[in-house]
């Protein structure tokens, strides 16, 4: 079963996904798509939480051409998206590319299974999940050091868009930590006891609120 990260962080059981009817129809308007894309879309693409929490995973008969490429995700405020090369939709695996306003596209991840991870993980700290801190603080590099001493860093990040990396000890629970002059600091958890414990410890560090 893929995604088994992304089940295990939003505790993920039964598939909330797209019909095949609606997938195929995807894949004949474009000649071919991804095994991974149509599998996500067909695992996960209607979980609300996961996919438009503040991003958008774009619909299957909502994919759309930029230049060269197809584009399945964007950036809620329209800053941002992210997409396939045609010439890779042909493979199981793609490399993701991001184009921010007035930009060049650029890699994003080497694959898509990473995409939608670090995706998954922004979504989750952006208010996705059940527990989650109800403001973004503001911290500084120092502050950054102590949750980098506590938490495992996650192995996926988001580079183009903005420069987020996610900690965690874990599987239910994200904290991330996105480059603004210093830190902004978001955290979350599907799990109630983990929330606690995360939010014991961000109680102990100096931070501000925005």
């Amino acid at each position: 079963m893929r995604f088994l990260f992304i089940r295990s962080l939003f505790h993920v059981i039964e598939d909330i996904g797209f019909k095949d009817n609606e997938i195929e129809a995807a894949e004949k308007k474009w000649g071919i798509l991804p095994s991974v894309l149509k599998d996500y879309y067909k695992q996960l693409g209607k979980h609300e939480r996961i996919n438009k929490s503040q991003n958008h995973l774009c619909e299957p008969k909502s994919l759309y051409e930029s230049d060269d490429y197809v584009i399945f995700y964007i950036e809620n405020q329209g800053a941002a998206e992210w997409g396939i090369k045609k010439e890779d939709l042909c493979k199981e695996d793609p490399p993701v590319y991001c184009r921010t306003s007035g930009d060049e596209y650029a890699l994003e991840t080497d694959n898509l299974t990473d995409f939608f991870n670090a995706m998954t993980l922004f979504q989750a700290a952006s208010w996705g999940m059940t527990y989650a801190c109800e403001d973004i603080y503001m911290i500084s590099e120092e502050q950054a050091e102590k949750i980098r001493g506590r938490y495992n860093k996650l192995p996926f990040e988001l580079h183009q868009w903005c420069e987020m990396s996610f900690y965690g000890n874990n599987e239910d629970e994200v904290i991330m930590l996105m480059v603004n002059d210093d830190y902004d600091l978001l955290y979350g958890s599907e799990d109630a006891e983990h929330y606690e414990q995360i939010e014991e410890f961000i109680e102990t560090i100096e931070k501000d609120k925005y």
